[in-house]
């Protein structure tokens, strides 16, 4: 499986935006930093910003009943002209993505060779297999999403 849509979680996309937007705790992806050798924020304008308890990314978690710690969440953003390098989650098996922009550039899984053998534009929150070598080689608009720990 690469991917499994969830046409009915409930979650209040306005609320989550605000939450991250122009959120000043934005940061550099640190395990690309620490597997790649390479900062984000430069190279890609690749950044991650902590849950920190927020209330309305708890809610989405109560109101789903889902089995996720708040601690297991993040929001990402890629902005246009960056991207998101291939690359396997060293701590996620599976991870619940919930677009919070419209058109998002699709996310891509690739083989050994880096050929292009699933893809993927989110339209509604998605599980995504992240144990298969995955990434965003282009972006055109800004790409922010909500990232829980599925597995």
């Amino acid at each position: 499986m690469f991917y499994k849509e969830l046409p009915d979680l409930i979650y209040d996309r306005n609320e989550l935006y605000s939450f991250q937007d122009n959120n000043p705790d934005y940061q550099e992806n640190v395990h690309f930093k620490k597997g790649y050798s390479f900062d984000t924020a430069k190279e890609c304008l690749f950044f991650d910003l902590p849950a920190n308890n927020a209330e309305c990314i708890q809610r989405v978690i109560d109101d789903n009943n889902l089995d996720i710690s708040i601690s297991d969440c993040k929001f990402t953003k890629v902005l246009a002209g960056g991207n998101m390098p291939y690359h396997i989650d060293p701590q996620r098996a599976e991870v619940l993505m919930i677009p919070l922009t419209d058109d998002p550039a699709p996310v891509v899984w690739v083989d050994e060779q880096d050929n292009i053998i699933q893809e993927h534009i989110y339209r509604m929150p998605t599980i995504i297999n992240a144990k298969i070598k995955h990434g965003v080689p282009s972006v055109t608009f800004d790409r922010i999403f909500l990232q829980m720990k599925y597995k």
